[in-house]
């Protein structure tokens, strides 16, 4: 895999699973390849769904936060 994965930004993941998922659709590798590929895609897509997660969690509590001061007004 790419540079240390767990320190990956969402926009590195995305593009390595975007070039996964060309190899996988061109056919041009063969059935043990695309199984390693299909392994890293997975990957990838475990890190790019843990970063949106994350960033949904951030962005229910800012909306807490908001709701809050808009009440104490």
């Amino acid at each position: 895999m790419g540079k240390n994965d767990e320190k990956m930004s969402f926009e590195e993941a995305l593009k390595e699973l975007e070039i996964i998922t060309d190899k996988l659709k061109s056919g041009d590798v063969s059935l043990e390849e695309s199984l390693k590929l299909y392994e890293s895609g997975i990957k990838y897509y475990k890190i790019c769904s843990e970063i949106l997660y994350d960033a949904n969690q951030r962005i229910l509590i800012y909306d807490k936060e908001l709701n809050v001061l808009k009440e104490a007004e």
